[in-house]
């Protein structure tokens, strides 16, 4: 007699493409079907994206890839009243799902989820921390009672994903949480690079030939990433005669804003907002340094996937960054928030070409003996 599949619930808080549901879709794809049964529920695209359905970016691919989708209206990244709503709604949904196995990510989905699957009976809960929430630029007392939520989740869950040494030894400290965290670090399939010329051509076709050193960013536009000091740190390495010119791929709640302070600086004809480029992580090789200056991340992808294609890094030095590139050795930290040292490292790998191209060849060759997507996948799924 053939045993059914073992049903995988994952959950996410919202449906858009960001860090958390690159990981969703990556785990969820790439289950031996026939052993398990992949559904991913989410809550709708907060830009109102999904021809209508709300199930946004990681809905639309999911769906191609023939996983079966559920959304939960109720989900809203932000606390509000329609909490009570999404508890019941998920609680509802593992009650008529049964898995075996229900995957927690992002910490609102994660904290609702773990309660509903506890009190709904699954058999094995995880939750994946995608970087700590408690680190996020908050006042003081909402920052603990964040981490008191967050190890509450840590406790309903039965085995939690941390991405960094980092953050697991921040959690394994409270009591009853050492046992239950393992860590597992993104992994990536390498893309085809699309090449330089080409590249600068499908971004910014108008000035593709030009001299000047391109720096990139890609992610999401919301105040984590913090693109405030990013583009003070452009200013003043462009102040001080660089030419260059800062793009930047992606879009959020925060691309009014950042459109405004491009504006107020006088810089628009030097830093360009793209939005949403398909794909764009094929065209990596457009630029001479990428640059991240979140507040605070897991293990990003961009970090690796720049590395993959051979870019000097210059990042903050938050989450497991610093495990994936040595300051100085393979790419460039500076501490979050200082704009100064980041327009300090972006002025220094300007006038050095060989020096970026050995930091970004040390971070390639780290990235292929460390972050392959088919040992992430391995690892976490023998917690199921």
């Amino acid at each position: 007699m053939t045993q059914a599949p073992r049903t995988v619930l994952y959950i996410v808080t919202k449906s858009n493409w960001g860090g958390a549901q690159r990981y969703v879709y990556d785990l969820a794809t790439g289950l031996p079907r026939g052993v398990f049964e992949p559904v991913v529920a989410f809550g709708p695209d907060p830009a109102g994206n999904g021809a209508g359905n709300g199930q946004g970016a990681l809905g639309a691919m999911l769906s191609a890839a023939g996983v079966r989708t559920v959304l939960v209206p109720e989900l809203a990244r932000d606390v509000s009243g329609d909490d009570v709503h999404a508890f019941f709604a998920l609680w509802r949904l593992m009650r008529q799902e049964r898995p075996s196995e229900v995957h927690l990510n992002s910490s609102k989905a994660a904290g609702l989820g773990a309660l509903a699957a506890r009190l709904s009976g699954v058999q094995h809960i995880i939750y994946t921390a995608h970087g700590w929430p408690f680190y996020e630029s908050r006042p003081i007392f909402a920052r603990i009672a964040i981490f008191l939520l967050s190890y509450l989740t840590v406790l309903l869950a039965h085995d939690t994903i941390v991405l960094s040494q980092r953050d697991r030894r921040v959690m394994a400290r409270m009591p009853f949480a050492a046992r239950r965290i393992h860590v597992i670090s993104n992994g990536i399939d390498t893309p085809s690079f699309v090449d330089r010329t080409e590249a600068r051509v499908a971004l910014l076709p108008g000035v593709a030939d030009d001299a000047a050193l391109w720096i990139g960013s890609i992610g999401e536009l919301t105040a984590n990433k913090d693109y405030v000091t990013a583009i003070a740190a452009v200013a003043a390495a462009n102040a001080s005669g660089i030419d260059l010119r800062y793009v930047i791929i992606g879009a959020g709640e925060e691309q009014d804003a950042i459109t405004v302070d491009i504006a107020a600086r006088g810089l628009a004809g030097c830093i360009h907002l793209l939005g949403t480029v398909p794909e764009a992580r094929t065209l990596l090789k457009a630029f001479d340094i990428f640059l991240l200056t979140s507040y605070k991340e897991g293990l990003p992808y961009v970090v690796l996937e720049a590395g993959a294609a051979a870019l000097p890094v210059i990042a903050s030095e938050v989450g497991g960054i610093p495990e994936v590139m040595e300051n100085g050795v393979e790419g460039i930290l500076c501490p979050a928030g200082d704009a100064a040292a980041f327009a300090a490292a972006i002025t220094k790998l300007a006038h050095d070409a060989d020096r970026r191209a050995t930091l970004g060849a040390a971070l390639a060759q780290k990235v292929r003996a460390n972050h392959d997507i088919s040992r992430m996948r391995l690892q976490t799924y023998k917690l199921y």
